[in-house]
């Protein structure tokens, strides 16, 4: 495709870090989520929200970023 490699010439980073994010060649640098924990705060919200608590509608959880093989660190610049 364009005669780019990965990583050398492009770093890619996806989202999701769904488990062929790993297969792939080369192995996808992504973001992972924490899936169970925002169901389970999406369900302590329903709940709260039935309750009549519109206090906090909104919440902020940390991700990781998932180092693998698609990324790079950037090339030192022309003298």
């Amino acid at each position: 495709m364009r005669g780019l490699r990965i990583p050398e010439d492009l770093s890619v980073v996806g989202y999701d870090d769904i488990p062929v994010a790993r297969w792939s060649s080369p192995a996808l640098t992504t973001v992972h989520q924490p899936l169970q924990r925002m169901g389970q705060e999406a369900a302590r919200l329903v709940l709260r929200l039935r309750d009549g608590d519109v206090s906090a509608t909104r919440m902020d959880l940390a991700v990781d970023l998932v180092v693998r093989d698609s990324t790079a660190p950037p090339a030192s610049a022309p003298a």
